[in-house]
């Protein structure tokens, strides 16, 4: 009987957090190679089964026993590593300052870094892909920070003291205020991640809108 080995493929992206085998039949000849830097886990029939630390060509019959043959396993490599920071955005948010009688709309950006805490989480949310990259684990969390930044900038400016013409000294409030409601959003750990870091690097008012106020307070 042949050797079959399972090992992390060459073509795994730079960018990859999470490589997906192919899917295999395990015989008694059923090898798998786990370089050093990486952990895995096989999953049996897409049910996690086993944990498996870097190794090279080790049987898996031998190493957990005969209730593994026949079984189909896909193995996921795991590199642990710091994920890039990620850049988020949001715009025309309207803003109704009745204090002061200022009405505008305002856009920020930023970035913000996700840590991965829980890997099964991760990998449960990516089902049925062949490696989970930074890009993609981007495209899951930009919609979380989008939909907490629209409504907790929008009530912060539409009650501060602070004219539309100085908002730009409060950053670091705009930042506390999002990175407190962040804190609370069950969806990063739904996903096997948590928020390590968000910044506010510019907040935006429409041109239009403060050539308006401009004028009415000339006037």
């Amino acid at each position: 009987m042949k050797e079959n080995v399972i090992s992390l493929s060459q073509d795994i992206s730079n960018n990859a957090v999470v490589y997906f085998s192919e899917p295999v039949v395990v015989t008694k000849k059923t090898l798998i190679s786990v370089p050093g830097g990486y952990k895995a886990y096989g999953y049996i029939d897409e049910k996690l089964s086993v944990r498996i630390e870097p190794c090279i060509n080790m049987n898996i019959y031998k190493e957990y026993g005969k209730s593994m043959l026949g079984k189909t396993i896909r193995v996921a490599y795991i590199l642990n590593k710091a994920l890039p920071q990620m850049l988020w955005g949001v715009g025309n948010i309207n803003v109704n300052n009745e204090r002061l009688k200022e009405a505008y709309r305002i856009g920020a950006n930023g970035r913000y870094m996700v840590e991965i805490i829980d890997y099964v989480k991760l990998i449960a949310a990516f089902a049925s892909v062949k490696q989970i990259t930074d890009i993609m684990i981007r495209e899951k969390t930009i919609s979380i920070v989008k939909s907490v930044a629209l409504p907790v900038i929008g009530e912060f400016f539409a009650h501060t003291n602070v004219s539309v013409f100085e908002i730009s000294s409060l950053l670091d409030k705009v930042r506390e205020r999002m990175l407190e409601a962040l804190k609370k959003e069950k969806m990063f750990g739904m996903l096997g991640l948590s928020l390590s870091e968000l910044t506010v690097e510019g907040l935006h008012v429409n041109e239009n809108d403060l050539q308006s106020i401009r004028q009415r307070l000339n006037s």
